[in-house]
């Protein structure tokens, strides 16, 4: 009997404890690893739930859908997201509106946007229009500028947002295209940045997507909740968002 009773005030016990043993896994775009690392760090510091998170280009991260149910929320554009084929999403949880910048390495200088003409920026990096939400935006930007026909040759493609900013830090390009949220990131470590005008490029919406199979599970819920609360919102304005 006393052992019964042993095992029922454990098990009751058990009962009780927070979801600390829960866990999920979140993917996102390369180019808010910082946000998305910063909010799923504080998320675990307040519930105790084990967060996972995988990072890359978008066309990698939908790969990786495809190939399974593992993935619970993917933090990345709206407009994609919601039109790849196959993808089952119950639900996006707003963050923000993504921001495009020009960024030049440190001992550079650049007072309007138009002087990316001038001979003094002769590499230019871009990430890559067909799997990069702020390559598409930076694409957009060029054509609707005209300045995708000046730069011509001088424009160089590179996979991701954060290959741009390791450029732009060694200086092995003259300047670069790269999100806001990124410029801020590695502002001391860059000569500058300045935003380009939102009407040159459609606009971002950043969300967080919920895969349709983890949408009821108690562990994505609680972070659907976190990401409205007044904590979260203090890391995404930081971040630029």
């Amino acid at each position: 009997m006393a052992l019964a009773r042993h095992l029922l005030l454990i098990l009751g016990l058990i009962a009780t404890l927070p979801a600390i043993a829960d866990s999920l896994l979140i993917a996102g775009g390369a180019g808010y690893k910082r946000p998305v690392a910063e909010l799923a760090a504080a998320f675990e510091k307040q519930s105790g739930i084990r967060v996972e998170q995988t990072y890359g280009n978008m066309g990698n991260i939908v790969a990786q859908l495809r190939q399974g149910n593992d993935i619970a929320v993917v933090f990345g554009d709206h407009a994609y997201l919601s039109t790849v084929d196959g993808l089952n999403f119950a639900k996006f949880l707003p963050l923000g509106s993504g921001r495009l910048v020009v960024a030049w390495p440190t001992g550079g200088r650049l007072d309007r946007v138009d002087e990316l003409q001038t001979a003094r920026f002769a590499r230019i990096a871009m990430p890559n229009p067909k799997a990069a939400i702020y390559g598409i935006a930076a694409s957009e930007f060029l054509a609707r500028s005209g300045l995708a026909t000046t730069l011509g040759e001088r424009l160089q493609v590179v996979a991701t947002v954060p290959q741009v900013s390791a450029y732009l830090i060694t200086g092995e390009i003259d300047a670069g295209f790269i999100n806001l949220t990124e410029a801020l990131a590695i502002a001391p470590k860059i000569g500058g940045y300045r935003e380009i005008d939102a009407s040159l490029y459609t606009p971002i919406r950043i969300v967080g997507g919920v895969t349709a199979a983890h949408a009821g599970q108690p562990a994505t819920q609680a972070l659907g909740r976190f990401l409205e609360s007044p904590a979260a919102r203090s890391i995404l304005e930081r971040h630029g968002l």
